[in-house]
């Protein structure tokens, strides 16, 4: 039997020097806010009977097809409605304003071929009835149909906007039997590749209800969303996306093992991640209030703040202090602002319908947290009854990795912090 546990012990002390190097070469600092997030939003709504659908949309969600064949082949993005021009740093597309207005109806047509209603399996039959092109995204909300068609009504921008920061608001009329029932989205056209640090996001507002649903959709919607008037759907819809972010959160889900791994499955590893839930849910709250400053340097040094978190984590349980109670609070805290800077990110503050998919976000991390707890423990129970000799150098190289990787993140993110003073 000592032999087994020997080996096993010496596999895993390769396993985890492997982990840190692939960890160190392979793991980037993954922020929670990203400048390069571009958001769709798309309102569906019934009107006089009739069902309406109005979308604000990046302008290179419009010309996706085009967009992602010149990446493929490596050529110039070529389209009437588009001119390039040379900058100081090289060149720019922007929106032809001219062009748009000499082919309005071929500019229509890319617009409402852009997006593809359904019902029962069956593609509805769409007509535009306006659109209006933005320089840059405007602060008014589509929170209802009234202000999304007061949008759609407003002059378009009169010079030619640059392309990546443009932003079209368009309705259509949609010809639906049953307006009220389920409805189905879909990209019309092929995706493009997004820059690196670029992210796209869908922010879906059913008006069809009152007060109005709101889900999220991540990428170009390749994969249709359902839109069905549930509460209870979109309420589990959030507890999944709450779920998918601390477990795509490389941060978050290395503090929550390294909390594990100090303490165990004791009375105090309770106290602590109680503390945690708390402090996150008060400032994640807290931020959709209103509650954070507009300092551009704000976001950045709590993303370095987080990582340090991280490393504080991981040291204090090789050195087996777990720390207090009020410790692990402000932690918490700190990783509920991450967690507010994606939802607010996509949803923001005047969402309709902001308190139930606050609720149900909250409860997907919470969800996802206990995942990686149970999992975490789990492994540890295991190596104390199968291989007990592998257990102390498993805990300590996981620890080693975690506090390495989570330095790289402090010094990265300080950069970010130095550049945005």
């Amino acid at each position: 039997m000592k032999p087994i546990c020997q080996r096993i012990s010496r596999t895993l002390e390769i396993f985890v020097f492997c982990a840190v190097a692939v960890l160190l070469t392979c793991a980037p600092s993954s922020a929670h806010f990203s400048e390069g997030t571009k958001v769709r939003t798309i309102l569906v709504a019934e009107d006089g009977g009739d069902l309406v659908a109005i979308v604000r949309v990046p302008a290179p969600l419009v010309f996706s097809d085009l967009v992602g064949r010149a990446q493929v082949d490596q050529v110039s993005l070529s389209s009437p409605f588009l001119r390039l021009e040379s900058t100081g740093t090289g060149v720019r597309y922007r929106i032809d304003m001219e062009a748009v207005a000499r082919d309005r109806p071929g500019f229509e047509d890319r617009l409402l071929d852009a997006l593809v209603f359904s019902q029962a399996g069956l593609d509805l039959t769409a007509s535009l009835t306006g659109f209006t092109v933005h320089a840059r995204r405007p602060q008014q909300v589509l929170d209802s149909l009234d202000a999304a068609q007061a949008a759609v009504r407003g002059d378009s921008t009169s010079l030619d906007p640059v392309f990546g920061a443009a932003v079209v608001d368009y309705a259509v009329r949609i010809e639906s039997p049953d307006p009220a029932g389920d409805i189905e989205i879909r990209s019309g056209y092929a995706p493009l590749l997004p820059g690196p640090g670029v992210a796209i996001e869908n922010h879906l507002v059913d008006a069809r209800t009152q007060p109005p649903l709101s889900s999220t959709a991540p990428g170009q919607l390749e994969t249709p969303v359902v839109l069905d008037g549930s509460r209870l759907s979109t309420f589990l819809h959030f507890i999944y996306q709450g779920m998918l972010h601390i477990l795509e959160g490389l941060d978050h889900v290395l503090l929550v093992i390294a909390l594990a791994l100090g303490v165990g499955a004791t009375r105090k590893l309770i106290y602590l991640v109680t503390a945690f839930t708390i402090g996150h849910s008060v400032t994640l709250i807290a931020t959709f209030l209103g509650a954070t400053p507009a300092w551009p340097w704000f976001i950045p040094a709590v993303e370095a703040a987080i990582a340090a978190s991280v490393l504080y984590a991981a040291v204090a349980a090789m050195v087996r202090k777990s720390g207090s109670v009020l410790i692990f609070a402000g932690i918490g805290l700190l990783h509920g602002l991450g967690f507010s800077f994606v939802l607010g990110d996509i949803l923001g503050r005047d969402t309709p319908d902001l308190v139930p998919a606050l609720l149900a976000f909250n409860v997907g991390i919470e969800v996802g947290q206990l995942l990686i707890l149970a999992v975490t423990l789990s492994v540890v129970f295991c190596l104390e009854k199968l291989a007990t000799p592998a257990l102390r150098p498993a805990r300590l190289g996981t620890l080693a990795a975690i506090a390495i990787l989570s330095s790289w993140w402090v010094a990265e993110r300080l950069g970010g912090v130095v550049s945005a003073v």
